[in-house]
């Protein structure tokens, strides 16, 4: 008998206390219920860890809560992933939420196709406005290079580098830690490195939107001051070169993705810097 959870939910959490009641809500209301929700909490200095401290009762030993001096989103997630024990692994984000049946298709999908890595489509909420994205279902194999283009070049075509929308099997892959010296795309270049480290690269595409994604009010010209978004920019260019670095030396092939984002964020970088 298995004595571990099926799967293991990891969310870092820092200042989420306006939309954290509704993630903890889309956890509880899952009609699978053979897993642990590992949330680690970055230093808020708001009422996150109260909220999340008045609510471990009604999980009945599935949530792990582990509390930390503000260190940043990566360090937060390699405390969970240190903590996790789950046969599948998957991440939350605090202002997210999971559609009711999230855990069950999943952990079914992923045993039914023996997948190392599963992904899956979501929904997306703006300005009051829900859209949905889904793939076709499908079976790949990640030592294609063609994997490593979508993720750098198009968010839509293969959940680009985005955690959140992913399941992977543990016992598949050794998951590297979060890089804490980077502060933007650290999770994109996470995700390379695991693909890099599946032992059995079997990719499954999830024909099924299983992922309420939030875009908030995030306007940079309006809501960042110019030191801020100075700094938004040194992370951005910080994170790109390690990226490229480790394109140029793992996956040559896919550099001329690699230059595509490089210009697409630079792009934005110029047109923001006009706007401020």
């Amino acid at each position: 008998m298995n004595d571990y959870p099926r799967i293991s939910i990891i969310t870092p959490v820092y200042n989420a206390s306006a939309y954290l009641s509704d993630t903890i809500s889309s956890v509880l209301k899952q009609s699978f219920t053979d897993y642990e929700w590992i949330v680690c909490d970055d230093g808020s200095t708001d009422a996150s860890y109260q909220m999340l401290l008045e609510q471990e009762s009604a999980f009945d030993g599935r949530l792990k809560l582990l509390t930390q001096e503000n260190q940043g989103v990566s360090s937060a997630r390699n405390s969970c992933l240190a903590a996790s024990e789950g046969d599948y692994l998957m991440f939350l984000d605090a202002d997210d939420c999971l559609h009711d049946d999230a855990l069950a298709v999943l952990c079914s999908q992923m045993d039914s196709s023996n997948a190392d890595v599963g992904i899956y489509g979501w929904y997306i909420h703006q300005s009051g406005d829900l859209f949905s994205y889904q793939f076709e279902e499908k079976e790949t194999s990640a030592d294609n290079e063609g994997i490593y283009e979508m993720i750098l070049k198009d968010p839509y075509l293969c959940g680009g580098g985005y955690p959140w929308n992913k399941v992977w099997r543990r016992s598949a892959v050794s998951f590297p830690l979060f890089r804490e010296d980077l502060h933007h795309f650290e999770d994109k270049l996470w995700t390379l490195q695991c693909f890099d480290l599946l032992r059995n690269p079997r990719v499954h595409f999830i024909d099924q939107p299983l992922y309420h994604y939030y875009i908030r009010d995030t306007s940079l010209s309006h809501n960042m001051t110019e030191e801020g978004f100075l700094q938004l920019a040194e992370y951005t260019l910080d994170s790109l070169e390690a990226m490229r670095n480790y394109i140029e030396m793992v996956h040559p092939q896919a550099l001329d993705a690699m230059n595509e984002l490089t210009r697409e964020k630079l792009s934005t970088i110029r047109s923001v810097l006009g706007d401020i």
